[in-house]
């Protein structure tokens, strides 16, 4: 096994680790110069056994697999089977010229990444380069799946432990979602049963004009005003007085329009203030009648 070899440092150059699964050195040397000589900056180690290769997988992170299929003491079917079980997400590319496309084949769908025949110089950086992308692209994608997952993950658990009543619905207000604090406000135990017998919210507000209680649709609401208050006839036959926040999401023009809100349960606010003020009537009546005796 021979050390890594490094090249000339140059800043502008991308830096490129690639084991080389080769008995040749001067097959290894070929491939890391014909890299040099279009654009990268190369760090390579050349290995011919099993031992030697799994060393190599254990020590360093590499960004590519080059292997001859064919050597004295390994071949590129045993260095395919060792690379899957590191399970490293980098290209595996084999170039030989003792291979048949029937074999070819067999490799590729065990897993290479590709096979390029000696030789066919043309064809191993483009082929090197585009298989280097489709890797940065799928470690990219996984990255930002992981960050996704993190971000839902963690927008849940403020949904379900949040102390206010939170719901997502459909643009003509069908629940698509409510968490444990909306489903309490209604009067159930937990949203599974919340959703099932209220389909739609339906909130009511009150006209200042007529004093007369009016339904509304929660889209129209989050049009004109985003907060209001509302009223809310559950199942049982009370009434929930509710603050109420709501508003349009719509990230794709592609997609349909959902809304999301918050429901806060002043069913209990607004009881003592209807309390004060009727106790606020009764002491000007007591006082105006006081004054007239």
């Amino acid at each position: 096994m021979e050390n890594p070899s490094y090249s000339d440092s140059n800043q502008e150059m991308r830096e490129l680790k690639v084991l080389i699964v080769e008995d040749s050195k001067i097959e290894a040397k070929f491939i890391a110069n014909l890299l040099k000589k279009n654009g990268y900056n190369v760090i390579h180690e050349r290995v011919e056994t099993s031992d030697e290769m799994q060393k190599a997988l254990v020590e360093r992170k590499w960004d590519i697999i080059i292997s001859d299929y064919q050597m004295p003491d390994f071949d590129g079917m045993r260095a395919l089977k060792l690379f899957q079980e590191y399970d490293l997400d980098i290209p595996f590319i084999l170039v030989s010229g003792k291979i048949g496309e029937e074999m070819a084949v067999d490799l590729m769908k065990m897993g290479a990444h590709d096979y390029i025949m000696k030789g066919n110089t043309a064809r191993l950086v483009p082929a090197i380069k585009a298989h280097l992308e489709e890797a940065a692209n799928r470690r990219e994608n996984k990255r930002l799946e992981s960050a996704l997952k993190e971000s839902e993950a963690q927008y849940r658990g403020f949904f379900e432990h949040a102390h206010i009543g939170i719901f997502r619905c459909s643009e003509s207000g069908a629940l698509l979602d409510a968490n444990q604090r909306l489903a309490m406000a209604f009067g159930f135990e937990n949203p599974s049963e919340f959703m099932k017998s209220v389909e739609i919210l339906k909130p009511e507000i009150h006209d200042p004009n007529t004093r007369q209680a009016r339904s509304v649709e929660l889209n129209d609401m989050a049009k004109e005003s985003e907060h209001f208050e509302a009223v809310f006839h559950r199942t049982d036959g009370s009434i929930l007085e509710a603050d109420m926040n709501v508003w349009i999401i719509q990230d794709d023009p592609d997609k349909p329009v959902y809304l999301e809100g918050t429901v806060q349960d002043i069913t209990e606010r607004k009881e003592m203030e209807r309390k004060l003020r009727e106790m606020e009537e009764l002491h000007e009546n007591i006082i105006d009648l006081t004054s007239n005796l």
